[in-house]
């Protein structure tokens, strides 16, 4: 599971990567493996509503195992069940959210330790500040 000195570490580096990027202002999300919070960051002005998306990207990635912007290509793509992601939705009460932005996390051993989620940005933009909070572990 995920430390809080690491959740910390990824929160940060995911902040410093958006103000390198000149990013509006951003929110991070770090989960443990079993998709509970361990910390929340936002910056000033972040509005409130991606407090949850943040959350989401990060569950959503962690409830189907893989980084969102996997479940973003399937979703976009319609795949072969186009209700798929719509009824992940529902079921969990709107924590999928099928943008880039959510990454899974991993120890040294490669062991899933948790996800980190971001929001504020372009899809594009909090996947690569969520990257960079990965790799600061």
């Amino acid at each position: 599971m995920i430390t809080l000195e690491q959740a910390n570490a990824v929160a940060a580096a995911a902040l410093t990567k958006a103000r390198k990027l000149k990013l509006p202002p951003i929110g991070v999300a770090v989960l443990d493996n079993g998709g509970h919070l361990k910390i929340f960051l936002a910056e000033d002005g972040l509005n409130f509503l991606r407090v949850k998306v943040c959350h989401a990207k990060a569950w959503g990635a962690l409830g189907l195992g893989v980084d969102s912007d996997k479940i973003a290509e399937r979703y976009e793509s319609g795949g072969p069940n186009p209700g798929f992601i719509n009824a992940l939705n529902a079921m969990s009460g709107g924590n999928v959210v099928p943008l880039r932005g959510g990454v899974l996390l991993y120890d040294d051993q490669q062991q899933l330790i948790g996800a980190v989620g971001v929001s504020g940005a372009l899809p594009e933009q909090d996947e690569a500040c969520a990257r960079a909070g990965k790799d600061a572990l």
